[in-house]
């Protein structure tokens, strides 16, 4: 395990963080070493360290200057991380430099995650993320598989239930917890109809116990019996790139009487699915799961209106380079002029006039006066008629 930043102060509460990314499998198909049993079908990732190093980067990002985590309530307090990658994954932190991510091991998953959670139940409104990006499955509850999956002749012991890890938690800790589940939740037919493939939980659910957790938001990046998916060549995951940005910037709720802006597990949920609806990079459907229960609880508090992307279009297609668009809020406008494609613009969230006109004047004028912009998108094609 390794630990990019321990700032957290005895009697007040703060964010604790845990990534883990897994894209390197020596024992399943590609992996050049012994393969297991029975692999699944399943075989080497690109995607997770990319993923796990911009979730971390995103994270870290307050201490370099950048956009990233924020929340005076509960202080960016520590990171922990491991990653298991074909070439080493490298962070930099605030005040430790460049550190190398130890793999991403069953055992290592195992010790990070114990002392992550003896951090969480260190104040009772702590505030907890679990991030994971890699392999996955599904049958009763959600099986994620670390670093030496298939190691063994019990290969689903190098692997976890996360299902029954987040009720352990619920009973564990007061504050609130955010989990962000980066894998597919396809059901195997061979393991479907396995017998002893059960993977434990990081710890024993104790159902004598109270659940105690003030909150929890669990975001799937698919739904039950689906695919996640990647761009191709190593690149940001579709979910992990829509979190990303839905975290920065794109959503939030203005807190009454406070020039603050709250983004909390209703309103990060509904942007990543609606960013993943829209998600120009991806052929195929990928729709986000979400579970969430408690009072709301800020996950990040911002200090500005969330923003909007906006994708303005204009049919037919062919009249694209005769109109200006637009889009006005009082004295403020935006606009594309006699441009042959879509108008890409942010925008802070509000109520707009959005139109189009021909500067020559020959062709009709389109207006919708009350347009409101939503984040974390708005789209609009506009109909320019004869």
């Amino acid at each position: 395990m390794t630990l990019l930043l321990n700032t957290a102060v005895t009697g007040q509460s703060g964010t604790h963080v845990l990534a883990i990314g897994v894209g390197k499998y020596p024992h399943l198909l590609d992996g050049g070493k012994k393969l297991a049993t029975d692999p699944i079908g399943l075989g080497q990732l690109d995607s997770p360290p990319v993923s796990l190093k911009a979730f971390l980067d995103w994270t870290l990002a307050p201490f370099g200057n950048g956009i990233g985590f924020s929340n005076h309530a509960a202080p960016l307090a520590s990171v922990e991380a491991v990653c298991s990658s074909k070439s080493p994954v490298t962070i930099d932190t605030p005040t430790l430099g460049q550190l190398e991510l130890e793999p991403a091991t069953r055992d290592n998953i195992q010790l990070a995650f114990e002392a992550w959670l003896d951090r969480m139940k260190s104040h009772p409104d702590n505030i907890g993320v679990f991030y994971f990006c890699g392999h996955g499955v599904m049958v009763a509850d959600q099986y994620l598989l670390a670093e030496d999956f298939g190691r063994t002749a019990q290969p689903w012991a190098h692997a976890f239930n996360v299902s029954l890890t987040i009720r352990a938690i619920e009973r564990e800790v007061f504050g609130a917890v955010f989990f962000f589940i980066d894998s597919c939740r396809n059901v195997p037919r061979g393991l479907a109809v396995t017998l002893g493939a059960v993977p434990q939980a990081l710890i024993v659910a104790d159902l004598g116990k109270k659940v105690s957790c003030k909150h929890v938001t669990v975001v799937y990046a698919t739904g039950e019996g689906q695919l996640a998916f990647a761009p191709l060549g190593g690149q940001v995951s579709r979910f992990t790139s829509a979190l990303l940005s839905a975290l920065s910037g794109y959503c939030g709720i203005k807190s009454p009487g406070e020039q603050t802006w709250n983004v909390d597990g209703d309103n990060v949920a509904a942007a990543i699915r609606i960013l993943l609806q829209h998600d120009e990079t991806g052929k195929y459907r990928q729709v986000c799961d979400q579970s969430i229960q408690g009072p709301l609880v800020p996950l990040l508090r911002i200090g500005a209106p969330p923003k909007v992307m906006v994708r303005l279009d204009l049919s037919p297609k062919e009249r694209r380079s005769l109109y200006e668009l637009y889009l006005a809020k009082g004295d403020n406008r935006v606009a594309q002029t006699l441009v042959d494609q879509v108008f890409k613009v942010d925008l802070p969230r509000g109520v707009y006039e959005v139109g189009a006109l021909d500067p020559q004047g020959a062709l009709p004028l389109i207006r919708h006066e009350d347009e409101d912009l939503v984040p974390p998108m708005y789209m609009l094609t506009l109909k320019s008629h004869p």
